[in-house]
């Protein structure tokens, strides 16, 4: 068995499913179905059931998932360790980071780093906050982008920005409005919910009038622009934005209610050469505006 085959098998455990597992790996159906068939005769075992609602691992099959991880995580370790004695940078730098965080800092972000060293490669995983600190440690990821630490390590973080929450619409409001006013809510994290809900029930005796209820905060943040209620949205969406009008969020003591973006990663990681130039980038980046104040130097 080679790489590939232990990158079908992780790639089929974590997605469970033919369809997807096909797409990511750019195969064809038929093509990743016999090669499955052919790796369950070369381990003698039956990696896996296929039903009506989709696949299950056995638990042979689950074993054979957990290893490939490891030989994966070996050769990739290996691979940079290689890359580390070069003079040059390159390899795939892994990173995870929630939707908004994805589609507002990293393509600008990654795309100067690329500029700097064209022969890095990205591996980008989108998840919530609560969720990158899981695939840091399951998919041996470098790096994590999240809006709240969560008690990750504080000598392996890095704060980014920070960012405050506002009350947004496209018309003059008060505060005080905000009860007779039409709310844009937005599907979000547990303890992202809690922190907002907290902040209302402090300021206001009846709940929020929810004219509309969308799947994402990028869709909200749309139908707030479009004039179809108001939203209470991060900064980071609504800094020079044109028509709008915002009221920052404080708490009881009239402190602002704050949204820190961190940087974080394992320790040790930034003994590789790549690990640590991306890193040494970043601190050099202004996240107010996603710019990188260094000279360009390799």
């Amino acid at each position: 068995m080679d790489e590939r085959d232990w990158q079908i098998i992780k790639t089929l455990y974590e997605e469970k499913n033919i369809t997807k597992t096909a797409r990511i790996l750019y195969l064809s159906q038929p093509a990743l179905t016999t090669r499955i068939k052919q790796i369950e005769n070369h381990l003698g075992i039956t990696l896996i059931y296929r039903g009506n609602k989709g696949i299950t691992f056995t638990s042979a099959g689950e074993r054979a998932a957990i290893f490939a991880l490891k030989i994966l995580n070996e050769i990739s370790t290996f691979k940079e360790e290689l890359a580390n004695l070069g003079d040059e940078i390159g390899g795939i730098l892994r990173i995870a980071a929630p939707s908004i965080l994805a589609s507002y800092y990293l393509p600008q972000l990654l795309s100067k780093f690329q500029e700097l060293y064209p022969k890095v490669t990205f591996d980008i995983s989108i998840a919530p906050s609560s969720k990158v600190l899981g695939l840091m440690n399951s998919k041996a990821l470098h790096f994590g982008f999240l809006r709240n630490d969560f008690g990750w390590d504080e000598h392996a973080k890095l704060l980014l920005t920070t960012n405050y929450v506002c009350a947004v619409a496209t018309k003059p409001f008060k505060l005080e409005d905000l009860p007779d006013m039409t709310r844009i809510d937005y599907d979000t994290e547990v303890y992202y919910r809690t922190f907002l809900d907290a902040w209302w029930n402090d300021n206001f005796k009846v709940p929020p009038k929810i004219g509309m209820q969308v799947s994402n905060l990028d869709l909200s943040k749309e139908m707030v622009f479009k004039g179809l209620g108001y939203g209470l949205l991060p900064s980071i969406l609504v800094d020079d934005k044109p028509g709008l009008y915002s009221i920052p969020l404080c708490d009881k003591k009239g402190k602002l209610l704050a949204r820190n973006t961190w940087l974080i990663y394992k320790s040790g990681i930034l003994d590789m050469k790549l690990s640590r130039t991306f890193y040494e980038f970043v601190k050099e980046c202004d996240f107010g505006k996603c710019l990188y104040k260094g000279e360009g130097k390799k």
